[in-house]
Formats: C-alpha cells, structure tokens, sequence
C-alpha cells in the first residue's frame, strides 16, 4: 500500500479483512492531503471489491465525511486497480481524489423514470450550459434495462463520448453517483476544462481472416462462408494448435464433435479451450483493428454449428481471436506506445497526472494471475507512477460500445 501524488490528484489502494481496516488503510494516506495549488480537493473515484458490497452505504459515507469530499463516482468489482497493484478475490478498495473546475463536471445518477426533479432539473441545466467532452460511466450489468441500449440513449442525447465499464461482482452490483445506485447506468459528465486521452487494448489477436455469416439463428452459427461453422472452426484450432507445437495441420485428426464433456477436449487443443479463444465481431468494414470480442458459449456437434454470446444473422462478418499472456502484454504495449506519440504530438510532452483503468474481470482471473501481474507491471512501466484507480469490469465500455476482454485507460492531462 503507498501514496500516490501529482498536482492536482492523489490516491492509495489497500486490502483488509473487512471494510473498516481496508477504509482506514487508504484513509490514513489520504487523509490531509491538499493540491499543490493550496486549493482543496473536491472529486472522487471509489472503487469496492465484491468482497466488500455490502458495506458500500458505509464506505461512501465515511469517505466522504473523512475528505470532505461530497462529489464521488465509482462502482463495485471483483477486484480492484491501484498504482502498480492490484487486489483481486479479497477484501479492497481502491481511491483516488483531485481537484477540478467546480464547473466543469457534472454528476448524473441512475437514468431513469423515478429519479428526483431536482437531479434532472441539475443535469439539464448543466448540459445546456457545456459540451460534454467526455462521460465515464459505470453501469449494472444485471439491469432491468439493456445496458447497450441505455448507453446509446445517453450517447444520443448528450454527443458525449462514453467510457468507463459494468460493474462485476458476486453479490450486489452496485455504482456510485455521489450516491449508491444499483440497477444503474451513471457516472460524470466533463467539459473541455479537463483535459482527457484515452486509448483501449484489445488484448486478442486475429488468429484468422474474416468469414462470413452465411446462415444463422439468434446466437447460433451454422454456416461460414457457406461451410458448416464447426468446420472451419476446427480447421482455425489444428492451424493454431499445429504453430504452438512447430507441427502442421494435417498432423492433427482430432474431431470435436466427439466432445461430450470436459475431458473429450483432445490434447493437443487443452490449452486453446482455457478462456483462450473467442469470436469477434468487427465495427467496421475496413480492417481487424476494432472488434468486439464474444465468447464461444458451446459446440452443437450434431449440426456442426457455435453458440456465441452474441445476436446474429446471415452476412455478419466473424472472425476468431486468441487471448492470452502475449497477446495481452503486446497489445497493451502497442497501443501505450501509440498514447504516448498522440500525447506528445498534441502538448509537446507526456506528463500526466492521474489516470482510471478499467481492465476485463478475465484479465483479473487469469491463470496463476500472470496477465493481471503483466498488465498492471507495463502500466506503471510505461505510464510512470502517477496517481491511479480502478476495477475489474464485466464489460468495458469506450465509444458507448460494450467490449470484453479489453484494457481501458484514461489518463488526466
């Protein structure tokens, strides 16, 4: 557990065996501090380990009254992010706090119909005073709504750009608006006062070309390319499998409509069913650079056909992604390299102040927890050790789009 500090923020993470020691762990960090600006610090990011829902009422009410901060926004996850670390599958929370323009942001709490005329009456007159540059949202993935839907809605009217993640817990689900909310899309609006760069990891890569959709029901594929889904879906693992193990295809004969259980899984493909390949789906016609990644939900060996975790029709276009430590490592990499140069290019410099990461719950609980060390060690590498928090998400969202398995970073200028 350390402080954290720039000019005008602060934070500190910790873990305890309950919500007092794991508040009063990060408090007694926090707790004095003031920007070096001498003005006081008047904004809050909190984000609760599942560990710790329940509690959520208490925790926000004694941070607010030990900062005397009345603005906060955050959420629950099954781990939490701070500068350099993380704290997953155990009591957390993660914290930081900045000072910025009383003006220039806007908190919204839960969008809908029973939400008190005063807090719409605030938000309107806010929205008609400011352009909102940018939104970081938290939502509740178990909402009576569609969560997509409500982000497009409040994309359409609001032209914001939308970032942030769903919470992820195994027990209350809750976000934070300066209030706890649950069943919740909410979070703040940011004028141009803050300035904001952002950048999402992919952390897949294309392990082959485009197919198309060429005969489908709901979330079920029965045809790529006019050939049987399980086909090609076959022909994509032994390609795979054969460039992991210095073989080639034809030295595999393993069939996967023979798989009724768990163990069937034939050897050579063990490693590749671990969480490790997906389908994606991409938002363009131009290339693999942006897609959203879906899971693989099971095998229909009698029709040779994929369930995915996705809605689909015939003339989509499909491709299958592979995740694992190098691909995460890569990507992050990459596309850190790339903040930077934008960074640079714009202001001269790259000196950030804060940051928010929201990483994919996947990532959290990877396998001998080797992507979520990796991760988290090239954020800090390349970043620096600023101020940061963050969580674990159960879908991230950038664009008012809902990815998985994606690492999203916005960094404060």
């Amino acid at each position: 557990m350390s402080l954290f500090t720039s000019e005008n923020f602060a934070s500190a993470a910790a873990s305890g065996k309950d919500w007092r020691e794991a508040s009063k762990n990060v408090l007694d960090k926090l707790d004095g501090l003031e920007p070096k600006d001498k003005k006081r610090f008047n904004f809050g990011f909190l984000y609760i380990s599942d560990y710790l829902a329940d509690d959520a009422n208490s925790i926000l009410n004694l941070f607010r009254s030990v900062l005397e901060i009345e603005n906060w926004i955050g959420c629950v996850g099954m781990g939490v992010i701070g500068t350099g670390e993380s704290f997953v599958d155990k009591p957390a929370i993660a914290a930081m706090i900045g000072h910025m323009d009383e003006d220039g942001f806007c908190i919204f709490p839960q969008i809908s119909e029973d939400r008190a005329h005063s807090d719409q009456d605030r938000v309107k007159t806010w929205l008609s005073s400011h352009v909102p540059m940018l939104t970081l949202v938290h939502g509740d993935p178990l909402s009576e709504e569609d969560p997509i839907m409500m982000l497009r809605e409040l994309e359409k009217s609001t032209g914001a750009f939308l970032i942030g993640g769903l919470s992820s817990s195994r027990s209350h689900h809750y976000q934070i608006a300066s209030a706890v909310c649950e069943n919740a899309i909410c979070g703040a609006f940011f004028d141009q006062s803050l300035p904001v760069v952002t950048t999402l990891s992919q952390g897949c890569e294309p392990i082959s070309d485009f197919h198309t959709i060429t005969k489908a029901q709901d979330n079920i594929v029965f045809e790529l390319d006019g050939k049987p889904a399980l086909d090609v879906f076959q022909d994509t693992m032994r390609a795979l499998a054969a460039k992991k193990l210095g073989k080639t295809p034809g030295d595999f004969n393993a069939d996967l409509t023979a798989i009724r259980k768990s163990e069937d899984i034939p050897e050579e493909f063990q490693s590749l069913f671990k969480g490790q390949v997906h389908v994606a789906f991409p938002l363009s016609q131009s290339d693999q650079k942006d897609y959203l990644v879906r899971n693989i939900m099971g095998i229909d060996a009698d029709q040779y056909a994929l369930a995915v975790s996705e809605q689909v029709s015939a003339g989509d276009r499909m491709l299958f992604v592979e995740r694992d430590q190098a691909t995460v490592a890569k990507d992050l990499t990459k596309n850190l390299v790339s903040l930077k140069e934008r960074v640079i290019a714009q202001y001269g410099d790259f000196n950030p102040k804060a940051g928010i990461y929201v990483s994919c719950v996947a990532r959290g609980y990877a396998p001998d927890k080797v992507t979520e060390e990796t991760e988290i060690r090239i954020l800090q590498d390349m970043i620096g050790k600023i101020p940061m928090a963050g969580f674990y998400a159960g879908g991230e969202i950038s664009n008012a789009r809902l990815y998985g398995y994606t690492g999203i970073l916005i960094l404060f200028l």
